[in-house]
């Protein structure tokens, strides 16, 4: 039997993006349509190339390898429904660095139109409001059709009871709406949902669509909003977000119209403007629209301030009108910097996976979680505001400061480490032909979830050491001791699978000692023929 080409070994930077829901963070089982764009060279893990193209997955998990330049530096995931389960279309961005290599997990959050009652029930800052009109024969809304989410209170990232804002949306009656290929609404019922975020707290930050260090577009009369910045080079901090959705009854996504429907979305009284002032009723505010296909922020208009009817002691609105939908913002795009944090107190040795959280000021609100597994990093198109930063070790606070200028020289974070028993995990990869001849290493994406309390993950790409070796091969230091889950991605399949064979105590990682995850993948492998 012949086996096909050897996968070739990935050198470069290596992600694992994940795509979770925004409520209850568990992974996303429905099929997705994942896109890849940037400047980057994207490649899977078979080798092919990603940049342009689209791929399904049901796995809740894409692999994308990227080699970054000094000029090609970012990428973008976008990611949108791949049938009718109603997942809100998002995005995220990698800002990379030349010659950047290792392995990295990054999670995109969605919302679903389907739970818009979990998402209102839980104490996430995110609200949805779904309702149904209808369309006749002509394309047209048959009558006026609002929606507006409902206020909740909600604990802040400082620890504060407060009742987030609103987001409407109006449709006059007889307003036809279509496709993105121009197709005209079918008849009968017309599903309208909008999606409030607040930026009350970093889970609901970290939904925001393409992440903070963005790459913009701004007509040339606007360029005041870019505050001096070049386009692909600030970072936004938003006063808020939300996600506008209009499907037919055949389930076509709804994205343009030809009258203007009235938007609506409120911001936090204590935003600041671009110049760090509070805003007053009457000010103007950048307001952007998401490109779900490109994966970038357009300017839209600047939104006058205003006071909500009745007043409302917490919050303004801003509204303002547009003959398209999809995600719009409350945001200003601001100057960065790279900026670098140093957590003092960690031991040399300890090689746990720690979360480092940061999150801007109230009123110039940014957040990124970030892991790490030793004592320094670098956070790259950092806004030039000043944040809270947060370690967490296993969900459980482990250092902080607070009100520190991210561009204003290297942070120190005091972490204090509660004694961990530790173990390791060990991956091996390999594949033969189905009747188990021809055995050889193969390269493989794996992951590792560490499932006794908080539920974490670890990335790992398994490579070739040993010649003798008829395996690939990567160990995971720094797990604490428990239950693990581990998978990998058959590269010439793309599916993410369980192990095959587990050498030590079962799918517990035990103090001190080395528990191996053996895969085996499957080659199709030809018959030799010809003679001699």
């Amino acid at each position: 039997m012949a086996p096909p080409p050897v996968v070739q070994e990935l050198q470069n930077a290596r992600y694992q993006v994940s795509f979770v829901d925004a409520v209850t963070g568990a992974a996303i089982a429905d099929p997705l349509k994942v896109s890849f764009a940037g400047e980057a060279q994207l490649k899977a893990a078979d080798g092919t190339s990603l940049n342009g193209k689209s791929l399904t997955t049901s796995a809740g998990t894409v692999f994308v390898s990227a080699d970054f330049t000094s000029t090609a530096n970012e990428f973008t995931v976008q990611v949108a429904d791949a049938g009718t389960k109603g997942w809100v279309p998002s995005g995220t961005r990698v800002i990379g660095t030349a010659n950047l290599k290792g392995d990295q997990a990054i999670e995109v959050r969605m919302v679903n139109t389907t739970k818009a009652a979990a998402v209102n029930a839980s104490p996430e800052p995110i609200a949805m409001a779904v309702v149904t009109g209808s369309v006749t024969a002509s394309g047209a809304t048959a009558a006026a059709i609002t929606s507006t989410t409902t206020p909740k209170t909600v604990t802040t990232e400082e620890g504060v009871s407060e009742v987030i804002g609103t987001a409407s949306v109006a449709i006059s009656a007889g307003t036809v709406g279509k496709t993105a290929s121009g197709a005209a609404a079918a008849p009968g019922p017309l599903t309208v949902s909008n999606t409030y975020f607040s930026n009350a707290t970093l889970d609901a930050l970290e939904a925001f669509p393409g992440g903070f260090a963005a790459t913009v577009v701004v007509p040339a009369a606007n360029a005041a909003v870019l505050n001096g910045v070049a386009p692909d080079a600030g970072t936004f901090v938003t006063a808020g977000f939300a996600q506008f959705n209009v499907t037919d009854s055949a389930g076509n996504a709804i994205k343009t119209f030809d009258k203007p429907l009235t938007l609506g979305i409120d911001m936090p009284k204590g935003t600041a403007g671009a110049n760090g002032a509070a805003l007053v009723a009457g000010d103007q505010y950048p307001v952007w629209s998401y490109d779900d296909n490109a994966g970038t922020w357009k300017f839209e208009t600047l939104g006058t301030v205003a006071e909500k009817t009745p007043v409302d002691s917490k919050n303004f609105t801003v509204q303002f009108q547009t003959t398209h939908l999809s995600t719009w913002s409350l945001s200003q795009y601001l100057a960065s910097c790279t900026a670098s944090v140093n957590l003092t107190g960690r031991p040399a040795s300890d090689v746990r996976l720690l979360d480092v959280e940061v999150v801007g000021t109230t009123g110039q609100r940014y957040g990124t979680s970030l892991p790490v597994t030793d004592s320094n990093l670098t956070l790259l198109r950092a806004p030039q505001i000043n944040a809270t930063i947060t370690v967490r070790d296993r969900g459980t606070v482990v250092g902080q400061v607070t009100n520190q200028a991210l561009c204003g020289g290297a942070i120190s974070v005091p972490v204090t480490l509660p004694v961990l028993q530790l173990g390791n995990v060990r991956i091996e990869t390999l594949e033969s032909c189905t009747d188990g001849s021809s055995e050889r290493a193969i390269a493989a994406a794996a992951s590792v979830r560490y499932t006794s309390g908080e539920d974490y993950s670890r990335s790992a790409y398994t490579t070739h050491l040993a010649t003798a070796d008829t395996f690939s091969q990567a160990t995971v230091s720094g797990i604490p001791a428990g239950a693990v889950t581990v998978r990998a991605q058959n590269p010439r399949t793309g599916a993410w699978v369980e192990p095959t064979s587990i050498v030590g105590n079962s799918s517990v990682v035990t103090t001190g000692a080395t528990t191996a995850f053996r895969f085996r993948f499957p080659m199709d492998c030809k018959p030799v023929t010809g003679a001699l």
